[in-house]
């Protein structure tokens, strides 16, 4: 048997001496009472006499009551059969890019019909990819959300709360939803290493997955010294092209409520009166992988992203099982402290002398007249 809560164990050094002098006290006020309300010549004729050991008995049950409560704070168990529980071993961040690009239909009827992601834009194949491929292949592995446009925003910090991660995938990560235009690539790349640095083990291994058209507005220099950081930390980088290489105009059914409000009655997306058409730029996504000595995936359709390189590094763990055995000692606590509170009380109206005093007595001396 072991203590879930030792601690509370020093509480004995107080209950004990607290048990014993309130069980003086009462003896003291029960006997202040009689000799201020009593004769001893007429309470020994009307009562038994006040018996110190009955109070001893009293003090005995109360200071074991309050140990077997104590004892049950600590919260004893004993070990009983064992639980397994897997653990991750790897700690991964997603990068998915937000900016205008992402609303081309480029995936309109190539996801299935069971998503929430259905308009087909390459934000919602990046979503699909993301909620269907990367987040099961997980297990027990934690994750990580970046999204961003002009600059980086950390949706989620490294977690098991996949729920939480999918709330958020369907209603926080739109079009725009990161701040400024265009694509910080290399911001999102130094936000994810901060989410590593912050709350992940060193031994763990570390994976960021970047869902992107192309679109970087940060040149080759700065993806080649991001390289160079991933490489020195031992990061691995899975780089994820989504769209077509050919040309699509930006809807404005499908950019943000504010873009929406600009355009009103527009069809596509426009600068100057021209409308603006993106592409998928595979030459900046290679490289980067390349560089990294990462890898490059191409979805022309759901089924060419396949993600389960993680379940080879879940670990599983045994632990011994517990019975927690608390409630015992603290039912016996329970019944000696009311034992102990009835030790010394008397059946009958003669009890009820030692609770109200003279009233008693004088009720006694009006019966006799």
């Amino acid at each position: 048997m072991y203590f879930n809560n030792p601690e509370a164990l020093w509480l004995l050094a107080i209950a004990l001496p607290l048990g014993m002098l309130f069980t003086f006290i009462a003896f003291w006020r029960r006997r202040q009472l009689h000799r201020t309300w009593a004769d001893d010549s007429m309470l020994g004729a009307q009562s038994s006499p006040l018996r110190p050991w009955l109070y001893a008995v009293r003090a005995a049950f109360v200071c074991a009551g309050l140990a077997l409560v104590v004892v049950a704070l600590a919260r004893p168990s004993e070990e009983k059969g064992r639980s397994e529980f897997p653990q991750g071993t790897t700690d991964l961040v997603v990068l998915t890019d937000v900016s205008r690009s992402m609303a081309a239909l480029d995936y309109k009827g190539k996801i299935p019909s069971d998503s929430p992601f259905k308009n087909g834009t390459r934000l919602d194949m990046a979503r699909y990819l993301m909620m269907k491929e990367v987040i099961p292949a997980l297990g027990a592995n934690r994750f990580g959300l970046v999204t961003y446009a002009g600059a980086a925003y950390p949706l989620a910090p490294l977690t098991l709360d996949v729920p939480a991660v999918d709330w958020v995938s369907q209603r926080a990560m739109g079009i725009s939803s990161a701040p400024g235009n265009g694509s910080a690539l290399v911001q999102a790349f130094h936000m994810a290493m901060a989410l590593f640095e912050l709350d992940s083990d060193k031994d763990h291994r570390k994976i960021i997955v970047v869902f992107s058209d192309g679109g970087n507005d940060d040149g080759l220099d700065q993806l080649t010294n991001v390289c160079r950081e991933l490489q020195k930390r031992g990061i691995e980088l899975v780089v994820v092209g989504v769209g077509r290489p050919v040309p699509s105009a930006i809807p404005i059914s499908e950019l943000s409520p504010t873009d929406r409000s600009q355009f009103y009655g527009k069809e596509f997306y426009e600068v100057n009166g021209e409308v603006v058409t993106s592409q998928l730029d595979e030459n900046a996504l290679r490289i980067l992988a390349n560089r990294s000595g990462g890898r490059y995936v191409r979805v022309n359709n759901a089924s060419d992203f396949n993600f389960d390189m993680l379940s080879q590094r879940l670990e599983l763990k045994w632990r011994p099982g517990r019975k927690e055995l608390f409630f015992y000692p603290l039912l016996l606590g329970l019944v000696l402290l009311t034992a102990g509170w009835f030790s010394t009380s008397r059946p009958g109206g003669a009890s009820l002398a030692y609770i109200v005093g003279g009233k008693w007595l004088r009720r006694s001396d009006n019966n006799q007249t």
